[in-house]
C-alpha cells in the first residue's frame, strides 16, 4: 500500500495545482472549477482551497513517480465540451474530482424571493461540512469504483494511498477481462472455423454420396436393360426378329451403354459450391443437439444455467447469432 505525504504549504507545486491556484484568483465565494480546462476540477469552500490544493499536489506527484500520466482531458458530450483530471495507467483513464460535502441546512429566503411570491421556496438549502471528498465524477462509469472523503476515525490526507491501490486494482481487472475477452473470442473463432471446416466435409462428403447412389442406380438399369435385349434376341429361338425390333434394341443398347457408368474412366464428381444456405443448414445440424441427447450426467435434459453465468457463445448462439454484432462475422453467415 503506497504512503503518499501531504505537504504542508504549497512549495514547488505540481503544474496543474499552479494553474488551478492562477484560475481561483478570480474566483469569488466558493471555489469550483469543474467546468474549467487544463486545471485540476474542484468544489470546495474558498477555508479549504489550499488544503484541498495540497491533496491534490500529494496526490499527482505521487502518480507520476510511480509512472502513471496525469493529464487534463477535453470530451464532447451532448455538443458540450467537458473537462476533466485524469490518472492513466495501463492505457486506461481514470477521473478525478475532489468536492467538499455538503448538509442539508433550513431554508433562508433572499430579497429576491421574498419579492417574488410566486416562486415556490425550498423546504430546505444546502450549505459545506467541510469534509473533503476525492474521487470518480457524478455520472461517470467510475462513478461508486473509487471515493474516499473525510471521516470519523480518519482524513482524505491519510486515504491517499488506498485510491492509488485502488486504481491499480481496476486497471489490472480491466486488463485481465479484457485479456479473457480476447481468449474466448479466440476460442470462439477457433470453434467457429472448425464447425464450418466440418460442415464443408459433410457437405461434399453427401454430394459424392448421392452420385455414387445414382452411379449404382445406373449400373443396375443397365444391367436390366442388357438381360431385356438378350431375351428379346433369344425369345424367337434362332428367327431373326423384325427391322423395326432390331432398330429398338439397337437404340436401347446405346442407350445402355451411355447410362453404364463403367463404360467410362471413373473420377470424382466435382465439390458443390460452398453457398451460405447449404453450410447454414449444415452447422444447424452441427450445433442443434439431438433428441434424447444426454447433456446433464444423463438425465437427458438440459443443464441449468448458473446465475450470471456467461453463456457458451462457442454453442447454439455462434449459430443463431443472437447477441452479435453486426460487424461480427458469423453475423454475416
Amino acid at each position: 500500500m503506497p504512503t503518499v505525504d501531504v505537504p504542508e504549504s504549497l512549495a514547488r507545486p505540481h503544474r496543474l495545482v499552479r494553474a488551478t491556484r492562477k484560475a481561483l484568483r478570480r474566483s469569488q465565494g466558493a471555489v469550483d472549477t469543474r467546468g474549467r480546462a487544463e486545471v485540476i476540477p474542484l468544489y470546495v469552500s474558498r477555508p479549504l482551497a489550499d488544503r484541498a490544493l495540497r491533496i491534490m499536489r500529494a496526490l499527482l506527484t505521487e502518480a507520476e513517480s510511480l509512472g502513471y500520466t496525469v493529464e487534463t482531458q477535453t470530451d464532447l458530450q451532448r455538443g458540450e465540451a467537458v473537462h476533466t483530471l485524469a490518472i492513466v495507467l495501463r492505457g486506461r483513464s481514470f477521473p478525478l474530482v475532489l468536492t467538499e460535502r455538503t448538509a442539508k441546512v433550513p431554508y433562508e429566503p433572499t430579497r429576491r424571493t421574498e419579492r417574488n411570491p410566486w416562486t415556490p421556496l425550498p423546504k430546505c438549502g444546502e450549505e459545506f461540512n467541510g469534509r473533503l471528498s476525492l474521487g470518480a465524477p457524478a455520472k461517470s462509469r467510475y462513478q461508486r469504483s473509487y471515493s474516499y472523503s473525510d471521516g470519523a476515525r480518519w482524513t482524505l490526507e491519510f486515504r491517499l494511498g488506498h485510491l492509488l491501490y485502488d486504481l491499480e486494482y481496476l486497471a489490472a481487472e480491466a486488463e485481465r477481462r479484457e485479456r479473457e475477452k480476447e481468449l474466448r473470442e479466440a476460442e470462439q473463432r477457433r470453434r467457429w472455423y472448425v464447425a464450418v471446416a466440418q460442415a464443408r466435409e459433410r457437405q461434399v462428403e453427401r454430394r459424392r454420396a448421392a452420385f455414387l447412389v445414382e452411379q449404382v442406380k445406373a449400373r443396375h438399369q443397365a444391367d436390366e436393360i442388357h438381360a431385356f435385349c438378350r431375351a428379346a434376341h433369344t425369345r424367337v429361338h434362332g428367327a431373326s426378329p423384325a427391322a423395326e425390333e432390331l432398330d429398338w434394341l439397337r437404340w436401347a443398347e446405346a442407350y445402355t451403354d451411355r447410362i453404364d457408368p463403367l463404360c467410362a474412366p471413373l473420377a470424382t464428381p466435382p465439390d458443390p459450391p460452398a453457398s451460405r444456405e447449404a453450410l447454414r443448414e449444415l452447422l444447424q445440424a452441427i450445433f442443434t443437439p439431438t433428441p434424447g441427447h444426454s447433456t446433464a450426467g444423463g438425465t437427458g435434459r438440459r443443464p441449468k444455467r448458473k446465475p450470471h453465468s456467461a453463456p457458451d457463445q462457442a454453442n447454439a448462439s455462434a449459430l443463431s447469432m443472437r447477441g452479435q454484432g453486426r460487424g461480427s462475422f458469423m453475423w454475416r453467415w
